[in-house]
């Protein structure tokens, strides 16, 4: 079932599992008003970037292909975005649509990121990331059900 995985390889897959979870935890915490709970998730899913920096450069060192480099590019791009405007900036981009609907272009395209990078790295784990990635997605569902049958109410 598993194949033999190196120890980069598996602190990958190990983190981008933990990044998609963090999230979760920062989702649900939010949804029941836990500020200190979705603090302490977010900042230790910021720590997060020190494993991936660590396995980007031996993947760098390596001469791992482009394709997987621009990937973790992308996943560091989100995280430094994130970490602009939410710890530095404060800025509360989340309020209006035109602000927050590039944020979550780019947070997708960085979560695909980690599923590929994983998919390169084994079937097997590639299937662990996608997973965590669904759950993640069931958080949105939890976050949002609330809105969601609101809406319906009113069509009917």
């Amino acid at each position: 079932m598993f194949t033999r995985i190196n120890t980069y390889d598996l602190v990958f897959v190990l983190t981008a599992i933990a990044f998609n979870l963090l999230i979760v935890g920062i989702f649900v915490a939010y949804k029941n008003g836990w500020a200190k709970p979705a603090k302490v998730f977010g900042n230790l899913w910021l720590l997060l970037t020190i494993p991936f920096a660590v396995v980007f450069v031996r993947y760098l060192t390596e001469g791992k292909g482009p394709g997987i480099m621009v990937s973790f590019g992308l996943v560091f791009l989100y995280i430094l975005v994130e970490f602009l405007l939410d710890k530095v900036l404060k800025f509360d981009f989340r309020q209006k649509w035109s602000t927050h609907a590039p944020y979550i272009v780019l947070e997708y395209i960085a979560l695909y990121s980690l599923i590929h990078i994983a998919f390169d790295i084994d079937q097997t784990w590639g299937y662990l990331v996608s997973i965590s990635f669904w759950i993640l997605l069931a958080s949105l569902i939890y976050v949002y059900w609330d809105q969601i049958k609101i809406r319906n109410k009113e069509k009917k």
